[in-house]
């Protein structure tokens, strides 16, 4: 459409037309108004975020950190923060104030100062200035915090970063390793100061957990700052389980702090159960409420979780588990301790595998290191396991909760493997006393005035110390003087230069599980005293040597001091009477510390004149059989440890047990039994593959309705063993598992593995028997912690040379089964003593010769506990003696026990029995056997104490002897 414009009317007068507007004053104030407003809300948006313009001209300068790598740094190049993950719009200002100005500021111009000095730990003394940061937009995930580690700062081992945070108003430890002159974190928290601290040692802590088989005594209790009672184990779903080690005290001065684990003999861990929680978030979180609600309930201090062998795969979950569990304790105002193996360092780098130190150290209030077993780690040196491995620690937890787990008890070291050993024990290799007289009477006295000489009739051994760690040791040697094994002898010396390990990285504590084993150095309860109290120590370590001592019934006679090495030869100017030869080991200036080994008994008397008698006739001579000398009698030490002083008297067989094997639980075998006063009954069942273990469920089930406790005896086919290999070890170890599970109270695993009777042919060996018997040890334990495990009896035999790969004799082979670390698999070695034809107290005249010490009971006995040192008690198994009386003549093999009547069956049984119970050696004598009646080329109803007629003169003879 075009418009056209329409001319003014010129007809009308210009000064009679309407009016235009006007412009009013009230207009343009509007206006202006309006603008201003406009204005005004201009420049306040420009001030307000996300513009900041005061802040962009006037306030903090944020530097953009958006990128992986960028970095901002003070002016004073001490403190640099670096973005490590990427963030859109991060941005940080950064700010130093110098140490002094920050002790001596009042708050005037910064006004959080006073607030985060006041809250720093009394251990901790500021050594840089305090770096403040300042940030804008969102944190990226990781950042790095590198500060300058100053010329002037002491020992940098005692140096940690810490950092402030705002919401818990409190100062944070962040683990941080050492680059160059530098500490450096990487961490996704933010926090608003951060500055180096200097730690000083304060009060450690002593840490003492104890197995539920044990008490808490009051020497040990006193020891303490905090008490961990075992007994606790987790269930599948996710629950806990047992009861608690007795003996502790909730109002005794110490924190109670229940240790939950895995195991209830660490040689046999349930792993399985542990993975399962921790693989399952329900069972998870279930798991960790109910044990905070128990140390809440139960009125502890806390807790700890001693979970071991977890899977490495667990680790993540592991160490939520801990935080969570962490916080959950917190809350209630309880402590967390975690216990965890040692780091490895594997090509340089330091590897904890399922347990994330850093992360373990965040959520947990203690976190219990368990060291390694090798003394030699304790060497000082940067490059020295046990100083590395702390000081890399230090920077991933707080050094404060790092606890030390370490051995109460000595060890000992063969072929690169470490075991514990007690301090007897550990010297118990190197025998007994034994003492020689060139002229000894017909009654086993000598006269006044002879010379007598006493020795150690065990390993040959030198004695030394390594004077850098305190520590003494004793090399035991072959018969051609090489190097068998070493004993690190863990005295008060030797236990305090390890502790101290924590001094000079200002670590919490140490922790002991063996400080109420009842075979430790005499010192090591004041050490560790010593050491709580932070008395100094004055090191005397010193070598070994031998104290002799001559005591008659009044009292000490003499008392000698040689090497470690010498014989003792005296001559013996005394009144008539009777008299010990004793000995122990000790240091030579530290003699609280001794190993009394058991000494012998020296009858002393002047010999009585015969008088003439009148003659008289002379009758026809006959022969007469020469009494053989009566031997010097063994005894036990005066004192101290090793055996008890005075020996039980003759026929006492008190805690020791005493059973016996039968081939049918009958009424005529328990009958027998009950006669004799026997408490075990023994019966040996075939493992066959495939078939499950109910006929030794079945006899468990008869032996404790009989009343008896049951030791099942347990073999498998030597062909099935070679066919099978390493599936065939794992069924067997459950079939184990499941006899344990019925309540056996004792499992031999295995018979006579040393002869290929029972053990496939050119495969015998002590190391191969160790693959079966841990596997075994570990279905057992698992399955009842109160089964009793004994490593099997190997048969007596010295036919190795003869049978070479059918045979390995029975000493050669326990040697091997005890480098293989067998000994860490059992609680009693199992021995088979059934070849004697002559008294159990004889040591020569067996009819075959003595060319062989499996003949003499004693000579046995000895030679086996000084193979396994006297780590482990001995289990006689099987012990008979063998006596064709009542049956026909024995076949040829045989023949060596022709002679014995039933008579002398009977007396030995019982001699043995007193001589087992007294030598402190044996815990357990199974009488081989009971009603046996197979009498062919394997004559076992020989052996059997009810004989054919239904008379068992045994029987009365082993009650007499109770």
């Amino acid at each position: 459409m075009v418009v056209n414009p329409e001319p003014a009317d010129p007809r009308i007068p210009l000064d009679d037309r309407p009016p235009g507007p006007r412009n009013t004053p009230g207009c343009w104030i509007v206006t202006s108004l309006t603008a201003f407003i406009v204005f005004v809300l201009v420049i306040v948006g420009l001030f307000l975020p996300p513009i900041n313009l005061y802040d962009r001209m006037f306030g903090p300068k944020f530097v953009p950190l958006a990128e992986p790598g960028e970095s901002l740094t003070t002016t004073d190049q001490g403190f640099r923060l670096v973005a490590a993950a990427p963030s859109d719009d991060f941005g940080a200002n950064l700010s130093a104030i110098g140490l002094r100005d920050y002790v001596a500021n009042d708050g005037s111009t910064q006004e959080w100062i006073p607030t985060t000095r006041s809250a720093v730990p009394y251990y901790l003394a500021l050594q840089s200035p305090v770096y403040s940061i300042e940030t804008n937009g969102d944190t990226p995930d990781a950042l790095v915090y590198s500060i300058n580690i100053p010329g002037n700062a002491p020992e940098r081992d005692l140096l940690d970063l810490y950092g402030w945070q705002d919401e818990t108003q409190a100062w944070e430890f962040i683990p941080a390793q050492v680059v160059d002159n530098r500490l450096e974190a990487t961490t996704d928290e933010l926090y608003q100061h951060v500055a180096l601290f200097q730690a000083a040692p304060d009060t450690p802590r002593v840490v003492i957990s104890y197995d539920v088989s044990q008490v808490l005594n009051a020497d040990t209790a006193n020891l303490a700052t905090v008490v961990a009672p075992a007994g606790l184990q987790p269930t599948l779903d996710g629950k806990i389980i047992g009861s608690l080690a007795p003996g502790f005290d909730t109002n005794n001065g110490y924190l109670v702090m229940p240790i939950i684990r895995d195991f209830a003999d660490p040689r046999a861990l349930d792993t399985t159960t542990a993975n399962t929680i921790l693989g399952n978030r329900t069972l998870r979180n279930e798991h960790a409420s109910g044990i905070a609600q128990l140390a809440s309930v139960g009125g502890y201090d806390g807790v700890f979780i001693d979970y071991r062998g977890l899977s490495e795969d667990q680790r993540d979950n592991f160490s939520t588990f801990i935080s969570d569990l962490g916080q959950r304790m917190d809350t209630l105002g309880l402590l967390l301790g975690v216990v965890v193996p040692a780091a490895e360092n594997v090509d340089g780098v330091w590897q904890t595998g399922a347990y994330d130190w850093r992360a373990i150290g965040k959520g947990a209030d203690i976190v219990q290191i368990d060291m390694g077993l090798d003394p030699e780690t304790y060497t000082p040196g940067e490059t020295q396991l046990v100083e590395a491995m702390l000081r890399w620690g230090i920077r991933e937890m707080n050094r404060y909760k790092i606890t030390l787990g370490l051995t109460a008890q000595s060890v000992r070291e063969f072929e690169g493997a470490f075991t514990t050993i007690g301090y007897d024990a550990a010297l118990a290799g190197m025998g007994n006393v034994v003492v020689e007289a060139p002229n000894v009477s017909e009654t086993g006295s000598i006269e006044p005035g002879s010379e007598i000489r006493a020795y150690l009739d065990g390993l040959q051994a030198n004695a030394g110390v390594d004077t850098i760690i305190n520590a003494p040791y004793i090399d035991y040697l072959n018969a051609d003087e090489t190097p068998r094994a070493r004993i690190w002898l863990t005295t008060g010396d030797a236990l305090r230069y390890r502790m101290d390990m924590t001094i000079p990285f200002a670590l919490g504590g140490v922790a002991f599980e063996d400080m109420l084993s009842n075979d430790l150095a005499q010192d090591v309860y004041a050490a560790v005293e010593d050491y709580r109290t932070q008395i100094p120590s004055a090191p005397s370590p010193t070598d070994l040597a031998l104290r002799w001592s001559v005591e008659s019934a009044n009292g000490l006679v003499d008392e000698i001091t040689t090497g470690l090495r010498e014989d003792l030869i005296i001559t013996l100017e005394a009144p008539d009477g009777n008299y010990a030869v004793n000995v122990a080991v000790v240091g030579i200036g530290q003699e609280a510390n001794q190993s009394v080994r058991s000494g012998a008994a020296v009858a002393l008397f002047q010999p009585t004149p015969t008088p003439t008698p009148p003659p008289t006739a002379t009758p026809t001579p006959t022969p007469t059989v020469t009494p053989t000398p009566a031997p010097i009698i063994p005894t036990a030490g005066s004192t101290g440890g090793g055996f008890s002083a005075v020996a039980p008297a003759a026929g006492s067989i008190g805690d020791f047990a005493l059973g016996g094997h039968v081939h049918n639980v009958s009424g005529a075998a328990i009958g027998a039994m009950q006669r004799s006063g026997m408490t075990w009954m023994k019966k040996q069942i075939r493992f066959y593959p495939g078939y499950d273990a109910s006929d030794a469920i079945a006899f468990v089930g008869q032996a404790h309705a009989a009343g008896f406790k049951a030791l099942v005896g347990t073999v498998g086919n030597p062909a099935d063993v070679a066919a099978g290999g390493e599936a065939y070890l794992r069924e067997f170890a459950n079939w184990l598992g499941a006899i344990a599970a019925s309540g056996a109270d004792a499992i031999e695993v295995w018979n006579e593995p040393n002869i290929d009777r029972e053990w496939p042919r050119n495969q015998i060996s002590g190391g191969g028997y160790v693959n079966m018997l841990r596997l075994a040890y570990q279905s057992i334990k698992s399955a009842n912690g109160s089964t009793i495990v004994i490593g099997a009896a190997p048969s007596p035999t010295g036919a190795e040379n003869a049978y070479p790969g059918q045979v390995v004799n029975d000493n050669n082979w326990l040697r091997q089964v005890v480098d293989a670390g067998g000994l860490n698999y059992m609680d009693c070695l199992g021995m088979h003593y059934n070849e004697g034809a002559v008294p159990p107290t004889a040591t020569s005249g067996d009819p075959r010769g003595d060319n062989y010490y499996t003949r003499y009971l004693s000579l046995f006995l000895n030679e086996h506990w000084n193979i396994i040192g006297g780590q482990r008690p001995i289990c006689i198994t099987e012990l008979g003696y063998l006596t064709p009386e009542g049956y026909p003549a024995l076949p040829s093999f045989w023949a060596w026990g022709q002679n014995t009547t039933v008579a002398q069956q009977a007396a030995w049984l019982a001699g043995a029995a007193s001589l087992l119970s007294n030598s402190g050696k044996a815990q357990m004598m199974i009488v081989w056997n009971i009603d046996f009646t197979l009498y062919a080329s394997d004559p076992q109803g020989g052996y059997a104490i009810i004989r054919p007629d239904g008379s068992c003169p045994a029987c009365d003879a082993l009650a007499a002897a109770r």
